[in-house]
């Protein structure tokens, strides 16, 4: 091309003279860093000789990372959505942060309520069936006043007056029933009054004990939540275990490379030391680095 055509296209001199140069050093710059598998290059001569099976383990361990890093940044993300989650719940929790599990007490209650109330229920009716499913809905009758008085603490209502009323009116009219219950089937006056008395007591430790726990324990949805948080955060924790595992294999075989790739220079393509070392790093930067590495 005429330098007349050059000047017609529009090309200063400067750019012309500085053209040659910047190829140059682009080309070189593209031999240094970039992989290529081109039979011309010591790269290509290496790929395709003896560093190809180190070369497919490298592209394997680097396949490896990748998916393990995928998943687990994928199980962070999990993680953090668990963590928010749960923090919107706790914040929205109105009872106590006793854990959930101290609910089971109140099957215990609902237990003892039920056997002094059958107490009760046999002065009632003959059939032994009819009195333990009597004393079942009492039990559960009492279960149920007791979460709705602790429903009411727990939106800051007290409970007094009339509620207490009610709780004092069912554990009275239970006792009596109990106290003749032990009369007719043969007890003295005291005893029949101790055992009345001593059922009365039971029954309405267990109402309050009921009421307790469900103001001083977390929920059931809390309790669930706080679970996936640990099991999220210990399926996250083994992901990074395993990535990092993968990145360290990553980086052995990496040295590895680099030294038989210098090996291979200075023995057969007949480097200086010096260029070997410097292609052997940027072989190592392009294959075997873990760009997401942190």
């Amino acid at each position: 091309m005429s330098a007349e055509h050059e000047h017609r296209l529009g090309r200063p001199p400067s750019l012309r003279a500085d053209m040659p140069a910047a190829a140059s050093r682009a080309q070189h710059d593209a031999l240094d860093v970039t992989v290529t598998a081109a039979h011309g290059s010591p790269e290509g001569r290496y790929f395709s000789g003896p560093g190809k099976p180190l070369v497919r383990q490298i592209t394997e361990l680097r396949d490896r990372a990748a998916g393990a890093r995928a998943r687990a940044e994928g199980l962070q993300a999990g993680v953090q959505r668990a963590e928010r989650t749960d923090d919107e719940q706790k914040r929205h929790h109105r009872g106590g942060d006793r854990p959930w599990p101290l609910r089971l007490l109140i099957l215990g209650g609902i237990l003892a309520e039920s056997l002094t109330a059958y107490v009760a229920m046999e002065i009632l009716v003959t059939s032994r069936a009819l009195a333990i499913a009597l004393a079942m809905l009492a039990a559960l009758a009492g279960t149920g006043m007791a979460c709705i008085f602790a429903n009411r603490r727990l939106s800051n209502i007290a409970v007094l007056g009339a509620p207490r009323f009610i709780e004092t009116i069912f554990v009275a009219v239970l006792t009596v029933l109990r106290y003749e219950s032990l009369r007719v089937q043969g007890a003295s006056l005291l005893a029949a009054v101790g055992g009345a008395a001593l059922a009365a007591l039971i029954s309405a430790l267990a109402l309050l004990g009921i009421e307790e726990v469900v103001v001083e324990t977390r929920t059931l949805s809390l309790f669930v939540s706080a679970r996936r948080v640990v099991w999220k955060r210990w399926r996250f924790v083994s992901a990074s275990s395993r990535l990092s595992r993968v990145r360290a294999k990553l980086e052995a075989a990496g040295e590895k490379l680099q030294q038989h790739f210098q090996e291979f220079l200075l023995r057969a393509e007949g480097f200086s030391l010096d260029e070997a070392r410097r292609r052997g790093a940027a072989l190592k930067r392009a294959l075997a680095e873990d760009g997401d590495a942190k």
